[in-house]
C-alpha cells in the first residue's frame, strides 16, 4: 500500500443545530456549516498536515467546500471540489415533505434505509450495486492523481456506506462530523480501511 485517502465528514452544518427544523426545508438545500462546524474545519487541519497530505478533494455542496477550505489555504494545497460523485447519498427524500420532523427521526429513517441497502433492497430506485460502483469509481479516479496522499471531505452516509463494503460490512457506528476515516490503496485497485471514523483530536 504506497498510498492514502483521508476521508472527512464535512463539520458540523446548520441543520444539525439543537432547535433546528430541517424538515421545514427543501430535501435539496445546500446547507452551509454551523459556527460550530467552521471551528471543527480549522481543528482537522492540524491532524491532516501531520498525515502529510498534499491534495485535498471535496463533494461540491456548501458544506463540504467550506469544511475543505480551511486546509487547502492553511497547507497551501491545491484543491478541487468538482466531485459530485462524492455528493450526499443519504435517502433524505424518505421524510414527508413539508412535515416537521424532529432530528432523531431523520436518525432512524437514514439507518433504515441503510439495512434496505444492505440487504440488497433498492431505496429510492437505488441498489446497492449502483452505489459500490460510485464509490469504487471515486477511489479509482483519486489513484490516478500524482499526490499519494489526499483529503477527501464528504458525507457521513458516503463514507460509513463505503467503509463498510471494503471491510465487507462489519462496522455501523455513524460517522461525526469532522472525523477522519483512512483508507490505503496499492494504486491497483485493492484497497484497506486502516481506521474509521477516528475524532480529529484523537489521530
Amino acid at each position: 500500500m504506497n498510498r492514502s485517502y483521508f476521508f472527512v465528514r464535512h463539520g458540523r452544518a446548520v441543520y444539525q443545530e439543537r432547535g433546528f427544523r430541517r424538515s421545514a426545508h427543501p430535501p435539496d438545500t445546500d446547507w452551509p456549516l454551523a459556527p460550530a462546524g467552521h471551528a471543527q474545519a480549522r481543528a482537522v487541519v492540524s491532524p491532516l498536515l501531520r498525515f502529510g497530505v498534499t491534495r485535498v478533494v471535496s463533494s461540491d455542496l456548501e458544506r463540504a467546500k467550506q469544511t475543505a477550505s480551511p486546509l487547502a489555504s492553511l497547507g497551501s494545497l491545491p484543491y478541487e471540489h468538482r466531485w459530485p460523485a462524492l455528493n450526499e447519498i443519504a435517502p433524505w427524500k424518505l421524510r414527508d415533505p413539508g412535515k416537521r420532523r424532529p432530528e432523531w427521526w431523520h436518525g432512524v429513517r437514514v439507518a433504515t434505509a441503510m439495512r434496505r441497502h444492505l440487504r440488497g433492497q433498492p431505496v429510492h430506485g437505488v441498489r446497492l450495486p449502483q452505489l459500490e460502483a460510485q464509490m469504487r469509481g471515486v477511489l479509482a479516479e483519486l489513484d490516478r492523481l500524482d499526490e499519494p496522499r489526499v483529503a477527501v471531505v464528504g458525507h457521513g452516509y458516503w463514507i460509513l456506506l463505503c467503509a463498510m463494503l471494503l471491510r465487507g460490512q462489519p462496522r455501523k457506528r455513524w460517522v461525526d462530523n469532522c472525523s477522519i476515516t483512512r483508507i490505503d490503496a496499492d494504486g491497483r485497485g485493492d484497497y484497506r480501511v486502516v481506521s474509521f471514523a477516528r475524532p480529529c483530536h484523537r489521530v
